[in-house]
């Protein structure tokens, strides 16, 4: 195995692949690093077999299909089934095969995507109750919400996958009972002003309308002003209860969908150190980067929604960008090459981003959501909850690192994926502060589980 070459890129979603793709074009030497067994990322998922090319649009379809073939074409080294533990600049620790290898290279881009927000509430971890972005990839995948495909799902939340997710559902005709939307309506008012620049981008904007109007063609539900959900059943969710109009309701369900935005994957970039800003209106960290995704760390770019979140198509213009910048810094391209095959992709992107803008607040989580019971269970690896965590702030612990030695929260295989955003927000909640003020957690390395003897025999000396 080659392990030196110009180009690492770990993640093979649109905006890694983009990335490998444009590398490649200019001559370089790349390698792809990616978990999954096929190229595609979350948005692309599966994309070369008929299940997945039957539940996506058309155009998405056809985007995916391209991109994929063109990284399969490109002559790009691909390892997938590879886990990354490991960074460091112009370096990365993976597990191959059951046996960890070590590649360095001169520049390395980290697309990591993003995530689901994951938001903690009374009965979040009975079987039954998923992610949104969950819930897509089992339709795509060919499986089933539920044993039993007539039980009624319930949607819940208040971010940009709910829209899709509802069509692919209604198009597999599943009963879904309702939608319980939790928005932030002062933000949303705040999106009218944006909303003309949507004409920048008119086929993304008609391609929202396309699905919004299939909700309502199909006639679900839609409950406003939703505050207080939560899950109840024995062994598996049967009902969902929530706050609306002062009363407290209820409906029957096989299946709870919450979905409450996308947030970038930060775990890598954290543990390098690399600089981060916080938000106020998405409410998240997300790395500083130049527009060509530099970061903080030499040698080491972010592409895709890994930098912020902006959808799967500014993503592949992220990593066409990132990936031409570094072979212009290699000096394999001119600054005039590089500029003139880059002038196109930062146009649109720029465009996309000013387009976008008024999605940044109609998608504004609301603080709400994490004003949950004392007894709800926040970290699942450490059984850690929200009363746990505002008693320690009582108690005089202000940051969320203080925090997260005193109760564990975070300390868990998943290193605070799961209850970090939460973490940070019963945090500040307690002491009547943003998120912001308290910090985020700070990961170590490894990120991701590796066996003692794979990490022992990689460090040993020779």
């Amino acid at each position: 195995m080659d392990r030196n070459m110009d180009l690492i890129v770990i993640g093979a979603g649109p905006a890694g692949l983009s990335a490998a793709c444009a590398a490649r074009a200019c001559g370089l030497d790349v390698t792809l690093i990616d978990e999954q067994a096929a190229p595609g990322g979350q948005l692309f998922r599966n994309i070369e077999t008929p299940m997945a090319q039957a539940i996506l649009d058309p155009k998405d379809r056809e985007t995916g299909l391209a991109l994929v073939k063109r990284f399969r074409e490109s002559g790009a080294t691909y390892y997938p089934n590879a886990v990354v533990w490991g960074l460091e600049p112009h370096k990365v620790s993976c597990t191959m095969n059951g046996k960890a290898e070590e590649l360095t290279a001169s520049f390395i881009v980290v697309a990591p995507g993003g995530m689901e927000r994951p938001v903690p509430f009374p009965g979040w971890a009975l079987p039954g109750v998923m992610g949104a972005g969950g819930a897509d990839i089992l339709l795509r995948s060919g499986g089933t919400l539920s044993a039993d495909k007539d039980a009624p799902v319930v949607l819940a939340g208040n971010g940009p996958l709910l829209l899709l997710l509802a069509g692919h559902l209604l198009d597999a005709g599943v009963n879904i009972a309702a939608w319980l939307d939790t928005g932030y309506w002062s933000r949303r008012i705040l999106s009218g002003a944006l909303m003309p620049a949507g004409v920048l981008d008119a086929a993304y904007v008609a391609k929202g309308m396309k699905m919004a109007l299939r909700v309502l063609r199909g006639k679900v539900p839609i409950i406003r002003n939703v505050t207080n959900i939560r899950a109840a059943g024995t062994d598996h969710v049967e009902k969902v209860l929530y706050d609306a109009g002062g009363r407290t309701h209820e409906i029957a369900a096989g299946t709870l969908l919450r979905h409450e935005g996308i947030i970038p994957r930060t775990h890598i970039l954290n543990s390098l150190g690399a600089k981060h800003v916080w938000d106020a209106v998405q409410r998240y960290w997300h790395p500083v980067t130049d527009e060509f995704g530099r970061t903080s760390v030499d040698g080491l770019y972010v592409a895709g929604d890994g930098t912020y979140v902006h959808g799967g198509d500014a993503s592949l213009l992220k990593g066409e960008i990132a990936g031409i910048e570094i072979a212009r810094r290699l000096g394999v391209l001119s600054d005039a090459e590089a500029d003139h095959r880059c002038t196109p992709a930062r146009r649109k992107l720029r465009a996309v981003r000013i387009a976008r803008g008024f999605l940044r607040y109609v998608f504004a989580p609301n603080p709400a959501i994490f004003n949950v019971p004392d007894e709800t269970l926040v970290c699942r690896c450490e059984c850690v909850t929200a009363g746990d965590i505002r008693k320690a702030v009582a108690e005089g612990f202000r940051d969320v690192n203080e925090v997260k030695r005193f109760t564990r929260c975070g300390m868990g295989q998943c290193q605070g994926r799961m209850c970090g955003p939460a973490l940070a927000e019963l945090t500040a909640a307690a002491q009547s502060k943003s998120p912001a003020a308290v910090g985020a957690l700070q990961v170590r390395q490894p990120f991701r589980p590796v066996t003692l003897e794979n990490y022992c025999n990689l460090n040993a000396p020779d």
